[in-house]
């Protein structure tokens, strides 16, 4: 959050949110701020909603916010589980996920799973996981097949190979380099025909189509 004090001088507030009164979107009140952890070394990256949950995405760790009712109420902090960018973070219909170097993690309204462990063990080698995500992540979905897709690098820096998890078989397959883009890319979305979809370089659109 941006803003100024009354001598005009910027204020950047890196911890905070500001809550606009109900259906009065535009209007953001300085008395609406809400911070979880001040000054803590870490700051905000994205925000993300589910049901009447707020996921609050820093660096480190994110915060589960509960705005049901009037007095908002943080109800847990997972520490470790924060992200680099935007862009590693994407929601489903099963719940809000997202991906940082230490696993791969679901939101679905009650808890957070990590999906690199199943029934108590660890279906990814912590090695292979610590060398895929070297870079900069990101993650989107394919609401068609309901399937999750993990990218080692949303720049030019990565191979553009791809972790894939299927979240009704809940198993994980790897794919090739340049299975996607190596380039400066964009984050993921879900477009008006469910299709995922995502843009590099100069703004060449590409879907995601698995038929080959």
């Amino acid at each position: 959050v941006k803003t100024k004090s009354l001598d005009g001088e910027d204020i950047i507030m890196g911890d905070a949110m500001i809550q606009s009164p109900v259906d009065k979107y535009d209007i953001l009140p300085p008395g609406g701020v809400m911070e979880a952890s001040v000054r803590d070394g870490d700051e905000i990256v994205k925000l993300e909603e589910y049901a009447d949950r707020i996921l609050q995405f820093k660096k480190r760790k994110m915060h589960l916010i509960n705005v049901s009712q009037e007095m908002n109420i943080i109800e847990d902090t997972y520490m470790h589980k924060g992200v680099s960018h935007p862009a590693a973070v994407c929601k489903t219909d099963f719940g809000v996920a997202w991906v940082n170097k230490l696993g791969c993690y679901l939101y679905d309204g009650k808890q957070v799973h990590n999906l690199l462990e199943k029934k108590g063990r660890q279906i990814i080698k912590e090695s292979d996981w610590a060398t895929f995500t070297a870079n900069e992540p990101m993650i989107g979905y394919v609401p068609k097949k309901r399937q999750l897709i993990v990218v080692d690098d949303n720049s030019s820096t990565g191979s553009g190979d791809i972790f894939l998890y299927d979240i009704v078989t809940q198993s994980w397959v790897r794919s090739f380099g340049a299975t996607i883009v190596s380039n400066n890319l964009t984050n993921f979305i879900t477009d008006w025909n469910g299709d995922l979809v995502y843009a590099h370089t100069v703004g060449t659109i590409l879907k995601w189509d698995d038929s080959s």
